[in-house]
């Protein structure tokens, strides 16, 4: 594998430590810069393949190291990430030549996706892309640059990838209010099947039933517990489609309602209006490749409506065949669930027509503990993972701390045996993990299997309990950091820590955050 030097730039030490950390699975050179100073060095030196830079767009001189890349190294592409909305900078800084404008933070899966599909971009255009990579400006009718896509000759898979390249080509309006989405270009081999370690048959016949189903363009309802891997299974139909070049836009439904609920402030447009358009944008912006809503229990009764109106047209057209004729380029919907649909429609929270719709056709991701031994499996392949990413000698796990492990309920699944084994590795100073650097899932408020006191209290060796407090200091550091970092913003905080909401509550509350805290922005 070609190894590209990614050059990061941020000036606030946490968040260059946090990009860093999101980026280095991908396997490339990593190089870090506090300012533009330190990046112009950097570059002078040795020309990146690419600029990922926060910049804060209020700054009117926030655009200048685009400005010198474009102008210095043409052919490198820039990424820029805004800690706030801002569209008209983000139109501007389109315009000047950047490959995507994004919001920081962004979930890590989506910001790699982002930097692949730069990486990937730049390096096909590379042979002829003079005109690309003048950086000259926008064909006010089309779009596009001269000389790239667009064109009547200009092939699909051409077009597509210049219209993902940046969400704010050719937005205006409300449409332009929400930060770019993120396009996942990574070979299904590398971006999805590495996300589904484990041996477990529950689980190969689910992702069996995914490989059928890549090739539809069936609504799918993905179900299970939160941690198990619904987004990933998301992108692998995704992918498994062949449609890595195509837009794979992901959001929460508490956030397009959020999101419209912003607009609604800031005009005189009606809530209900304000959903419509947010909407339409996003299915603006997938459109000819995937739109994945998670958690779409969470969706109000207007925006069900929509949904349900938006797979009923599409059930038509291809009923139709539309084969006379304009047939506009429809986006795939995928969903994930983590509750019960069934118990929602029975409390009237849930559009009865609606779960009718999309419970055709479901894949139930099994949680951890029924999976067995691939608890075992996991933690070496996050061993390892964690091991090389912060250079660390670690060679594998002790018999009892293996034991540990499997013991453990694990109601985080998937995504809390990484946090795990990510800070076992950590902590870890000899060659081994053993039991006491687990010392967090032995927490007797988490509900684990292992052997108990009358006190509820699991039975722990001499030792563990300063361990397990000393243990919990850096989490500690680390969500005061990010709180910090983001403004006391915790729906934000808990997309950067990749955890949901209430269990980053939970945290705060155990950690005494919660108190006197007058600066909550969600």
């Amino acid at each position: 594998m070609h190894k590209n030097r990614i050059l990061i730039v941020c000036p606030d030490a946490s968040g260059l430590a946090l990009l860093t950390s999101m980026l280095k699975s991908l396997g490339h050179v990593i190089d870090e810069a506090p300012n533009d100073r330190t990046a112009l060095r950097l570059l002078e030196r040795d020309p990146a393949d690419l600029v990922l830079a926060s910049v804060d767009p209020g700054d009117s001189d926030c655009l200048e190291l685009l400005s010198y890349v474009r102008r210095k190294h043409a052919r490198t592409p820039v990424v820029l990430m805004f800690p706030r909305l801002h569209a008209e900078r983000a139109k501007e800084a389109t315009k000047q030549g950047a490959a995507a404008v994004l919001r920081y933070p962004a979930p890590a899966a989506e910001l790699r996706a982002a930097v692949l599909q730069a990486l990937e971009q730049n390096a096909d255009r590379r042979p002829s892309s003079a005109s690309f990579a003048s950086g000259g400006p926008l064909d006010p009718a089309s779009g596009s640059r001269p000389g790239f896509g667009g064109g009547p000759g200009a092939s699909n898979a051409s077009v597509a990838s210049d219209s993902s390249y940046s969400a704010y080509q050719g937005s205006d309006g409300p449409a332009a209010e929400a930060l770019a989405e993120h396009v996942g270009t990574a070979p299904i081999d590398q971006a999805a099947d590495r996300d589904f370690v484990g041996a477990d048959p529950c689980l190969r016949q689910i992702l069996g039933l995914a490989g059928s189903l890549a090739a539809s363009s069936a609504t799918v309802l993905i179900e299970g517990e939160p941690g198990t891997g619904k987004s990933e299974l998301a992108l692998r139909l995704h992918l498994g489609a062949g449609h890595g070049d195509r837009p794979f836009v992901a959001l929460h439904a508490a956030e397009l309602i959020e999101s419209s609920a912003g607009d609604a402030q800031d005009g005189p447009a009606s809530p209900q209006k304000n959903l419509g358009l947010e909407w339409t944008n996003k299915l603006a912006r997938a459109a000819g490749g995937t739109l994945f809503i998670e958690e779409v229990g969470a969706l109000d009764s207007q925006l069900q409506l929509q949904l349900l109106r938006e797979i009923q047209l599409q059930d038509m057209e291809a009923a139709s065949g539309r084969s006379g004729g304009y047939r506009r380029a429809m986006a795939r919907i995928i969903l994930s669930t983590s509750e019960d649909l069934g118990s929602l429609v029975e409390q009237g929270r849930f559009r009865q027509e609606l779960h009718q719709r999309i419970s055709s056709l479901r894949l139930a991701m099994p949680p951890l503990r029924h999976r067995g031994h691939d608890v075992e499996l996991l933690a070496e392949h996050f061993r390892s993972k964690f091991a090389e990413q912060f250079d660390r000698n670690v060679a594998g796990f002790t018999r009892d701390a293996l034991e540990v492990l499997q013991r453990h309920d694990w109601p985080g699944n998937v995504r809390e045996l990484q946090g795990v084994v990510q800070r076992a590795v950590v902590l870890c100073h000899g060659p081994r993990i053993t039991a006491t650097h687990l010392g967090p899932i032995l927490n007797p408020h988490r509900g684990g299997r292992g052997a108990r006191t009358n006190n509820g209290r699991p039975h722990l060796p001499m030792g563990i309990r300063p361990l397990k407090e000393a243990l919990e200091e850096p989490e500690k550091q680390i969500i005061i950091q990010a709180l910090q970092a983001l403004n006391w913003n915790r729906q934000e905080t808990a997309r950067m820590l990749d955890i949901n909401r209430t269990t980053l509550y939970k945290k705060m509350k155990k950690y005494g955050l919660l108190v006197d805290e007058p600066m909550w922005v969600d």
